[in-house]
């Protein structure tokens, strides 16, 4: 049985997240999500894989289900989903650390990329093992 990795981290809301409704940008919750896929990445992927490969985006789809206000902290959850070819889904999560209340929910296609050709480059063994959990 298989699993994917999950990875997270916590995210304090600071003054320059905040927009002029006195909450967190949508653009934010955005960059906080592909900051965490490439981390996550960067984390697992050898030298190698870093050097050759590149994942680029083809869509995204945001459901902001409420907002973060100064000084909050967030807790930021990503994972692969389902994978075919050259294409990955990457699920995230943002809410409120403290569990109450889940503030974002997103999914986004990413395409996988040979850095040198700037091609599709079919997902192999390799890295799908960088993504799934054995257990």
């Amino acid at each position: 049985m298989h699993s994917p990795h999950v990875y997270s981290k916590v995210i304090t809301v600071l003054p320059e997240h905040i927009d002029e409704l006195q909450h967190v940008n949508n653009v934010q919750y955005l960059h906080w999500m592909m900051e965490s896929a490439a981390e996550h990445w960067q984390s697992r992927a050898s030298v190698n894989l870093m050097q050759h490969l590149v994942w680029v985006v083809i869509t995204h789809e945001i459901n902001y289900l409420g907002a973060a206000k100064l000084g909050e902290q967030l807790l930021l959850t990503t994972y692969t989903g389902e994978y075919t070819g050259a294409s990955w889904w990457r699920h995230f999560s943002i809410q409120q650390n403290t569990g109450a209340q889940e503030l974002v929910v997103a999914k986004t296609l990413f395409v996988l990329l040979n850095k040198a050709s700037g091609k599709p480059q079919r997902i192999g063994t390799e890295v799908v093992q960088i993504f799934i959990d054995a257990v």
